[in-house]
């Protein structure tokens, strides 16, 4: 998930196969944005467009990304793209409910560990994390509190990725062993 443009080595993301989340496109430049979306195709990397249809339609692209805090319905979106790919965030069961009815693919489901953010309280963990993950007919992807001490645990959860925000430029050391 990135916020700016140059805040990412793209080689790096091709060679681990990650995708990115654009998570506020409105504050940037649309002739930029062009310029960054091609060449994240040029690469073969897929670039989610976060909250906003108006760019994801400008740069002509099917990856779409719903946060937790966007309650706006967005399946319709389905039957004007069928190549569209939608991903959501959420962090409890109503949040996962709500956007299995927005159309998502894939789900983004915070905060699997415990991190060093005082204001938000409350974790998964593993467990609860399964038990959560399992309830559902989707694909979850991890985040939150994603370090290299708790790296290991990660092959135990029920996950088709992991997201990382705030260790990404550490995540070059622990990353690439969950890709093999």
């Amino acid at each position: 998930m990135i916020n700016k443009l140059d805040e990412i080595n793209l080689d790096y993301v091709k060679k681990t196969g990650a995708i990115l989340v654009l998570r506020n496109p409105e504050k940037l430049k649309l002739k930029d944005l062009k310029k960054f979306k091609n060449r994240c195709t040029q690469r073969k990397i897929d670039l989610y467009i976060a909250n906003s249809v108006k760019i994801l339609f400008l740069l002509n692209t099917n990856k779409f990304y719903i946060s937790s805090y966007n309650k706006k319905q967005f399946w319709h979106l389905k039957y004007i793209n069928r190549k569209i790919d939608i991903i959501g965030s959420a962090h409890n069961p109503l949040e996962i409910n709500e956007k299995i009815n927005q159309g998502c693919n894939q789900i983004v489901l915070s905060r699997v560990f415990k991190t060093k953010y005082k204001y938000k309280k409350g974790f998964f963990g593993k467990i609860k994390f399964n038990l959560l993950s399992r309830g559902f007919p989707t694909n979850f992807i991890a985040l939150g509190g994603i370090k290299q001490k708790n790296f290991s645990h990660i092959k135990d959860l029920n996950i088709s990725g992991i997201a990382i925000v705030s260790d990404k430029k550490k995540a070059g050391t622990y990353v690439p062993a969950f890709f093999k």
